[in-house]
C-alpha cells in the first residue's frame, strides 16, 4: 500500500450522494484511498442541492468567500461587483491550502480545473516548492482559456505544472496546443449504483441527464422527439436537472402540448435517476460542447445506450464500443432518424457497455496519479515570489 500524500484543490466538491456538485471528485478521493493514498481537499464553500452532508469529513477544507448561491465560474466579469468576490476566493483559498502544506509533508498537489484552482496549486508551488499537476475538465479550456488576460494566466498555470492531465482525449490535445507539454487523458467517470429492472415500460422512454441549458441542446431535442412522437405515440421523454432554461423549457412543452408525453423533473436525488436511466431505452446527450459528460459514463454503468452530438469524445467511444449513435449538434432532423433506429438497436448495444468502463474506471485514473506521486520530489520551502498572477 502507498505512503504517499496528496492535497487536491477543487472548484468543486459534493457534500453527499445526492449533491450535483461535481461528484466524481469525491469518487476520485474514494479510489485514492483505495490504494492508501491519504487524502486532503481543499473546495470553496457552496450551499448544497442536497440535505445530505456525508461527504465532508474531516480532511475536506471548506473556505469561505461568498454567501454560496453562486459558483465562481458564474460571476459576470464586467459586473465590478464580481472582482471583490473573486479576490476573496484566491486569498482564502491559497490561505486554507498554505496552512495544510505547512502542517503535512504532501508529496504533491493536483488542481481540477486550470482555473482558479490551478492558480492556487501554482502559487503553493512558487512558495513551497511542492510539485503540481493539472487536471482539466472542460470549461477552463473551452471557454476560460479563449479569453485574453484569463487565457494568459492559464496558460502559464499549464507550462508550469509538472504533469498535466484532461478528462478527454480531445481536450488533452487542446491542452498540448495551449503549452506544447503533454497531456494525459484522466477519466472523471461517476460513480452509481446502477438499478437493474424488468419494469417493461422501459421499453418506451427516453431520458436526457444534464443541465437545463440552451447549449446543452434540450431545445433540439424537445424538436427531434416532437418528430419523432409522431410515429411512436405512446413513448415519453424524461429531463432530469435543473438550469437557466427550466421554465423555458416547461413553456415550450406545454405550447406543444406535449405534456403527457415530456416531462422536465426538475432536480432528482441519486437513487430516483437510477432508476429512471434503468427504465430507459436510452439517454439522449444533444449538447453543443462537451468533453466527455458525466452523464455518459452514468448511462454506460446502467447498460444504457446513448444518442449524442459530435462534440468531444462521445463519437470516440460510440465508435470504438458501439453503443449507440451520434449526430451533427443541431441536427434534429437526423436526431429523430436515429431515435427511430434506437427503438429497434437498443438490445444490441447494451451488451457493449461493460467495455467503456474498463476504460473509464477511476481506478485507473487513481493509479496514474499515484504512479505521479511516486516520481515527484519536494524541492523544500522556496521564497515567494511576486508576479503579474501571484
Amino acid at each position: 500500500m502507498s505512503n504517499k500524500r496528496l492535497l487536491i484543490v477543487t472548484n468543486r466538491y459534493p457534500t453527499g450522494p445526492d449533491d450535483t456538485a461535481s461528484p466524481f471528485v469525491h469518487d476520485f478521493r474514494e479510489s485514492l484511498r483505495r490504494l492508501g493514498v491519504q487524502v486532503e481537499v481543499v473546495t470553496p464553500y457552496y450551499r448544497s442541492s442536497g440535505g445530505d452532508f456525508s461527504y465532508l469529513d474531516e480532511s475536506v477544507f471548506r473556505f469561505a468567500w461568498s454567501d454560496g448561491n453562486r459558483v465562481i465560474s458564474r460571476l459576470a466579469l464586467t459586473n465590478p461587483s464580481s472582482y471583490p468576490k473573486i479576490w476573496r476566493y484566491f486569498q482564502n483559498g491559497y490561505r486554507c491550502a498554505a496552512q495544510l502544506v505547512r502542517a503535512n509533508g504532501y508529496d504533491g498537489v493536483i488542481a481540477l480545473w486550470a482555473m482558479p484552482s490551478g492558480y492556487i496549486a501554482r502559487r503553493l508551488w512558487r512558495q513551497y516548492g511542492i510539485a503540481y499537476a493539472v487536471w482539466t475538465l472542460g470549461s477552463d479550456i473551452n471557454v476560460w482559456a479563449q479569453r485574453p488576460f484569463v487565457g494568459r494566466m492559464i496558460r502559464t498555470i499549464l507550462n508550469d505544472a509538472d504533469r498535466l492531465f484532461a478528462d478527454g482525449y480531445e481536450l488533452s490535445e487542446k491542452v498540448e496546443s495551449l503549452c506544447e507539454k503533454k497531456c494525459t487523458f484522466l477519466p472523471s467517470m461517476h460513480r452509481i449504483d446502477a438499478v437493474k429492472t424488468d419494469d417493461t415500460s422501459q421499453k418506451e422512454n427516453f431520458i436526457c441527464v444534464g443541465r437545463l441549458e440552451r447549449s446543452k441542446g434540450i431545445f433540439d431535442l424537445l424538436e427531434a422527439f416532437r418528430s419523432f412522437y409522431r410515429r411512436h405515440g405512446n413513448w415519453r421523454l424524461y429531463y432530469v436537472g435543473t438550469g437557466c432554461a427550466e421554465a423555458e423549457l416547461k413553456n415550450a412543452v406545454a405550447s406543444y402540448q406535449l405534456q403527457s408525453a415530456v416531462t422536465v423533473c426538475g432536480y432528482c436525488d441519486r437513487q430516483k435517476t437510477n432508476g429512471m436511466l434503468a427504465r430507459a431505452v436510452a439517454a439522449i446527450i444533444p449538447s453543443y460542447s462537451d468533453s466527455l459528460p458525466l452523464t455518459f459514463g452514468e448511462a454506460m454503468q446502467a447498460s444504457l445506450p446513448v444518442i449524442c452530438s459530435e462534440v468531444g469524445d462521445m463519437p470516440r467511444f460510440i465508435d470504438k464500443y458501439r453503443v449507440g449513435y451520434h449526430f451533427p449538434a443541431g441536427d434534429i432532423d437526423r436526431l429523430a432518424e436515429l431515435m427511430d433506429d434506437m427503438v429497434l438497436e437498443s438490445d444490441r448495444f447494451r451488451r457493449n457497455c461493460p467495455g467503456v468502463l474498463a476504460e473509464l474506471d477511476l481506478s485507473n485514473s487513481a493509479q496514474t496519479i499515484l504512479d505521479w506521486l511516486q516520481s515527484t520530489r519536494v524541492s523544500g520551502e522556496k521564497t515567494e515570489k511576486v508576479d503579474a498572477y501571484n
